[in-house]
């Protein structure tokens, strides 16, 4: 591999089935969007690591550093904004699913971006795998 390629993490933010009605308190929802986000931050320095840096991953939940935090981004500016990131990225890597992700997915397929399951198969794909089971 000669360039750096841009990886786009996608991973459920919910832990909730689609179109599940949401009885959990709300210090349950914050606490299982901070351990998917967690999951995925994991993840995304593991294809850094695996990688040696020629893989950065974006992960779409990092951008409150941008503005979310305070509450100036609406969702539908968040979602845009992933969407773009998405658009511009060589490769998609799952790592948990859901619709949101699904949708990406699909996203992903109709611009002809490869997306994988596995960091194996995603270094595998950009000759990067290191032989790390």
């Amino acid at each position: 591999m000669d360039k750096i390629s841009r990886v786009y993490i996608a991973g459920a933010l919910s832990t909730l089935p689609p179109f599940e009605v949401d009885n959990r308190s709300p210090s349950k929802v914050v606490t299982d969007y901070i351990a998917n986000c967690a999951k995925m931050a994991a993840e995304a320095t593991e294809v850094l690591r695996m990688s040696d840096g020629k893989l950065i991953p974006y992960v779409p939940m990092l951008d409150f550093l941008l503005g979310f935090w305070d509450g100036d981004i609406t969702e539908e500016q968040y979602r845009a904004m992933s969407a773009g990131f998405l658009e511009v990225c060589d490769a998609v890597y799952v790592t948990s699913m859901s619709q949101g992700v699904q949708a990406e997915i699909e996203k992903a397929k109709e611009l002809g971006i490869p997306v994988f399951m596995t960091i194996q198969d995603l270094l595998g794909h950009y000759e990067t795998f290191k032989g790390v089971s």
